[in-house]
């Protein structure tokens, strides 16, 4: 019988050690032959805004810059690391379009050793209609050059061209708002009230669970003339504003005391996920969200969505 290896990868403490850093995303966009600053805000899902309001990435695509350096690029070799002392390492971006179902592979522009460590520079342009709606940007490490020569204490290491040895950084962009929309569905049915929501049963908000229509889900029920939206138009939007404002509410209410602490703390949170698209919603407020007591919170709720739907409803 074989012997089956688990290959060591990139750990938090290994890129602490190793003296990893990453700078963050810088967006541009070109318009008329000059180049124009984008901004952004959030961490784990990056809302992207233009002050002069002329980009769409379906447009102007996206231009950005980014670089990644290792003070001790030394110490990801040999049996403490997590390839052979022969091999050679690379770094690269791999991009994930989910809307358009598209991938690639973003080499470094410069890749260089100097008396600080290595340093990779990376310089791309996402050409008008490249990609739509979303963009998840993984900075990863992977066997560039197997090593010829494997040493006994190195068996355990990965050693084949091509395959991941760990993540850097990652980063998802909202566009068009596809991770911040709040999953709502239509269902007419005289056998079911104007309004309700249903959980799928959470095992962790945090990380594996995400934010969509299989975990959460408004359903709108257009049987009923009062139903504040049908097919996607809004009929009457402050009816809208307390269906969504309570539905927030109850989410906030469902996390546990840790979870609701790693949520507005952005404390371990996977990108997409429950807690994730939380934090954002609480990062993007106008007004702060008051959690002291459940009536201050649903009020402050009912103030933001107000603010956001009605600000929507102006442009």
């Amino acid at each position: 019988m074989q012997n089956i290896y688990f290959y060591p990868k990139l750990t938090d403490k290994l890129l602490e050690n190793c003296g990893c850093s990453v700078t963050k995303y810088v967006f541009t966009y070109s318009y008329q032959g000059q180049d124009f600053g984008l901004l952004q805000k959030g961490s784990s899902t990056i809302r992207i805004s233009d002050p002069r309001e002329i980009w769409k990435i379906e447009t102007e695509g996206l231009n950005f810059e980014k670089t990644v350096r290792i003070a001790y690029p030394n110490l990801l070799f040999g049996k403490d690391g997590v390839a052979c002392s022969d091999a050679e390492i690379g770094i690269c971006i791999i991009w994930t379009n989910k809307k358009l179902t598209q991938t690639g592979c973003i080499l470094p522009e410069t890749d260089v050793i100097t008396p600080q460590g290595r340093e990779c520079k990376f310089s791309y342009s996402f050409e008008p209609g490249m990609i739509t709606g979303d963009l998840e940007l993984t900075v990863s490490a992977y066997i560039k050059k197997a090593a010829n020569v494997i040493r006994s204490d190195e068996e355990i290491l990965m050693n084949e061209e091509g395959v991941s040895i760990g993540e850097i950084d990652s980063v998802i962009l909202d566009f068009n708002s596809i991770y911040m929309e709040f999953p709502i569905e239509e269902y007419k049915s005289d056998k079911e009230p104007l309004w309700w929501v249903e959980f799928s049963q959470w095992e962790d908000p945090k990380t594996s669970d995400e934010f969509t229509k299989d975990n959460i889900c408004l359903y709108l029920n257009p049987y009923y003339s009062a139903c504040p939206m049908t097919d996607g138009t809004i009929k009457n939007v402050d009816l809208l504003i307390d269906i969504l404002a309570t539905t927030y509410f109850m989410i906030f209410q469902r996390l546990s005391d840790d979870d609701l602490r790693a949520t507005r703390q952005d404390i371990g949170l996977q990108s997409n996920s429950i807690c994730s698209i939380l934090h954002q919603f609480i990062e993007d407020c106008e007004e702060e969200l008051h959690f002291e007591t459940p009536e201050r919170l649903l009020k402050s709720l009912q103030r933001e969505i107000r603010n956001r739907l009605m600000a929507g409803d102006e442009e």
